[in-house]
């Protein structure tokens, strides 16, 4: 089963860094080593986000603990990436967390560590969001835990074979909306909604998608379940689609 998901997969959408694909690409910003010279406490200047403050949709730019200042920024940063919004991941997969591939949009006005990635590639802000709620789907997850132990490095997530835009123009919005929602606020319903949606983009059977849900047991039950419900609840109009 894992085999045909991800062939499957592979066959309905190009790589997300391919050029018939989004173009996207990512890379570090700063370096906690090679640039600490241009760190200081927190408290003035950009704040500087490590990893560990991102979870799905969220960025906790309060427990910061260092910063930098914005002249230093831009020089380090060319172009300022720094100065407008960009996706951003996690580079260290921990078996404690509950997925693997955590994202959220890193706001103008802050720097990050190498233990983030963000996007080089400018996109649009809905584009980024779209991308944001792929990115912290079980769906593509678990296609990233076919290839990931401890980091997940920009080579796998360039691979990542993501929709277009154009290849599904209303779920691109809806799937857009939701990362709105969810970066808002924890929302159990919109979550399910989100995997589902992503589930059916992939053209996932019912038993195909409570396969991949259960590779997530650190995720709520109540959480899986409720996506898969809402999944096999519209089983027939997919198949007679």
């Amino acid at each position: 089963m894992d085999l045909a998901i991800v062939e499957r997969a592979v066959a309905l959408f190009p790589p997300l860094g391919g050029e018939n694909g989004w173009s996207a690409r990512f890379s570090r910003e700063l370096n906690a080593t090679d640039d600490r010279e241009h760190f200081r406490p927190a408290g003035g200047g950009l704040p500087i986000v490590e990893g560990k403050q991102i979870e799905p949709f969220r960025v906790d730019l309060e427990s910061a603990r260092r910063s930098t200042s914005a002249r230093d920024a831009r020089r380090l940063l060319d172009p300022p990436r720094h100065e407008r919004p960009r996706l951003a991941y996690r580079d260290v997969a921990s078996a404690t967390n509950r997925i693997t591939l955590i994202a959220a949009i890193l706001p103008a006005g802050c720097v990050s560590t190498h233990t983030v990635f963000c996007l080089r590639t400018p996109l649009p802000l809905q584009s980024q969001l779209f991308l944001c709620a792929m990115f912290n789907s079980l769906v593509v997850n678990y296609l990233v835990r076919r290839r990931v132990t401890t980091h997940v490095t920009t080579a796998t997530i360039e691979q990542l074979p993501i929709p277009r835009r154009e290849d599904r123009p209303r779920a691109f919005r809806e799937i857009a909306a939701l990362a709105r929602v969810l970066g808002r606020r924890q929302d159990g319903a919109a979550f399910a909604r989100l995997h589902a949606r992503v589930a059916e983009l992939y053209q996932l059977s019912t038993a195909e998608f409570e396969h991949v849900l259960d590779t997530f047991p650190l995720v709520p039950r109540e959480e899986r379940d409720a996506a898969l419900r809402l999944y096999a609840a519209t089983e027939t109009q997919r198949t007679q689609g």
